[in-house]
């Protein structure tokens, strides 16, 4: 019987971890459901992309980099007249080819929501020239997960249960913004 794909692994690891994040998220509703969620991607997408700027990519990726979002959130949030939230830290879990993985499985697989959230925030009024650039351009690109899984699938010699822990402290930490966000409990 053939091994599970790392995909499938990641998927079972993280399923609760991202319904609890769906459901934080929510369907955002109106303008100020919106706002919030700005101000909890803001806050998520800032805090792993400057772990992800000092990270040292594997060979292995080739030219392959994670796109990076906050300047266009800035952005939206600039349209929305919206203030950010305090910025706050990822988990240093370290700097091994298993972390990236786990973050990158978290942030690519957004790039899949993305579509879904920018119908929501066209039917508020809000596109790629205001107000949700960064899901625009996000939803724009479909062969980024594809690309990704393959990478993910062909790396060499990954620790599943270390990219698992990676992948599922970065969905807390999205979990963490978008409470802080929305005023909840941590």
């Amino acid at each position: 019987m053939p091994e599970r794909s790392r995909r499938a692994q990641l998927r079972e690891s993280t399923l609760q971890a991202h319904a609890s994040l769906d459901r934080l998220v929510g369907s955002f509703d109106s303008p100020d459901a919106y706002k919030n969620y700005l101000r909890g991607i803001s806050t998520f997408r800032e805090a792993v992309e400057r772990k992800l700027v000092s990270t040292v990519w594997p060979e292995q990726c080739g030219a392959w980099h994670a796109e990076m979002f906050s300047g266009l959130i800035a952005d939206d949030l600039n349209d929305l007249d919206v203030t950010p939230q305090p910025s706050m830290d990822a988990p240093d879990l370290g700097r091994s080819p298993e972390v990236l993985f786990g973050m990158l499985y978290v942030l690519e697989g957004s790039a899949l929501g993305a579509r879904v959230l920018y119908k929501r925030a066209k039917q508020l009024g809000f596109d790629e020239d205001f107000g949700a650039r960064h899901l625009a351009v996000q939803s724009r690109r479909s062969d980024r997960w594809p690309d990704f899984l393959v990478l993910l699938e062909n790396a060499d010699a990954l620790d599943m249960e270390r990219v698992a822990h990676a992948s599922r402290a970065t969905f807390q930490t999205a979990e963490r913004a978008f409470r802080q966000a929305s005023h909840e409990p941590a």
